[in-house]
């Protein structure tokens, strides 16, 4: 190698350090202003999608049922948004009646399950009910915009609602979950939602259903059971 080549191999090798040392010292200084600017900016997002078929569908939504056979979902819409402390997930659903009320059930299932696994140690309680509500649902303190496509019928809806209420009463974590079947158009409808600081009732004051949860446990439940399989 020559003289003079040697010294610009020099040269390159010398800012190439320079621009190594330049992005280790920056690097750390626009995550930090970054975080400060919008500290909650990576526990946010929305996504959605309208009128997919069944297959490819099921490759975009984790929560399929498995007792669902893809070839029995015609079409699917769904739009999740979500936030540090809250979510909501709205769905259209075109499908048999046997395969929406598998589907239903599997929402109502999971959204009790996740309520009792929400629990913590420091928590004071949950409190939760099945019951019936008319349609459409309400969208108790919804993250994000309703779909443009969401429009439920005003028909029966199945309610899974829960509270899971902090220590001291002061607060807590409302949680519900709505199916309705809207059986001439062979379409299900599905609303979830988990809010803090969100209230769907004070303390003790459950509302009347098949009550699944209490701060009391050993207080008799409510039975609305025969009304709630009437809808799902």
């Amino acid at each position: 190698m020559t003289r003079n080549a040697w010294r610009n191999f020099r040269t390159v090798v010398r800012y190439v350090v320079y621009a190594c040392c330049v992005i280790v010292v920056l690097f750390p200084i626009l995550v930090c202003g970054s975080f400060l600017i919008n500290p909650f900016g990576g526990f946010a997002g929305s996504s959605e999608f309208a009128n997919k078929t069944g297959s490819a569908a099921k490759r975009s939504i984790n929560e399929w049922p498995s007792n669902v056979a893809t070839a029995a979902v015609r079409s699917v819409s769904r739009k999740r948004d979500y936030s540090i402390d809250s979510h909501s997930t709205w769905y259209k659903i075109e499908l048999d009646t046997a395969s929406a009320q598998l589907w239903a059930d599997s929402v109502h299932s999971d959204r009790e399950r996740h309520s009792r696994e929400s629990l913590r140690p420091d928590d004071r309680g949950l409190e939760g009910v099945r019951r019936i509500v008319p349609g459409p649902p309400p969208l108790h303190s919804k993250t994000g915009d309703t779909p443009d496509w969401w429009s439920p019928p005003p028909i029966d809806f199945r309610a899974t609602e829960a509270m899971k209420w902090y220590s001291g009463y002061d607060s807590g974590v409302g949680q519900a979950a709505y199916t309705g079947y809207d059986a001439d158009k062979q379409t299900l409808w599905v609303y979830e939602y988990a809010c803090q600081h969100d209230r769907l009732w004070e303390p003790d004051q459950i509302p009347d259903g098949d009550v699944f949860s209490r701060l009391n446990e050993n207080a008799e439940p409510n039975d609305a059971t025969e009304r709630r399989k009437r809808a799902f």
